[in-house]
Parts: structure tokens; C-alpha cells; sequence
């Protein structure tokens, strides 16, 4: 059996761009559970908090809301 690409987990690494509906997502730093990212209106807006997330909460996260990958981050 083949897993469907649709229902896979995004792949977050540290520089990337996500935008859903709402809001878009700039993953900051990323660890071995947990990542620090920005969640922002726009992409002009400024002073942000960067705020703390497990792994596998942000990938659902990003699936649920039909996230797509803006940017891609670095290697």
C-alpha cells in the first residue's frame, strides 16, 4: 500500500514559509521536539513574538489548515 500525498506530514525545517487562510507561519529555529516560529497576518508586519510548538502539533496544524510552503528553508 501506498500512503497518499495529501495525508502526508509536511517535512519543517528552519527558514521555511507556510501561509494558510488566515495567517502566515515562518518557522524560526527547529529542535528535536520542538520548533520556534512566528505566526503573522501579513507578511510587512513587525514586532512579533516568536512563540513555541511541538513538532508533530505544527505538522497537523499546517495539514488541517491546507497550509502550502511559500518558501522553502534552508538545507
Amino acid at each position: 500500500m501506498t500512503k497518499s500525498r495529501k495525508h502526508a506530514s509536511p517535512v519543517l525545517t528552519r527558514g521555511q514559509l507556510w501561509k494558510t487562510d488566515r495567517a502566515y507561519i515562518h518557522i524560526v529555529e527547529l529542535g528535536k521536539t520542538l520548533l520556534h516560529y512566528r505566526m503573522t497576518r501579513s507578511l510587512k508586519q513587525k514586532g512579533v513574538v516568536t512563540r513555541m510548538s511541538a513538532i508533530g502539533t505544527m505538522a497537523d496544524y499546517l495539514k488541517t489548515n491546507d497550509a502550502r510552503l511559500v518558501k522553502t528553508g534552508a538545507a
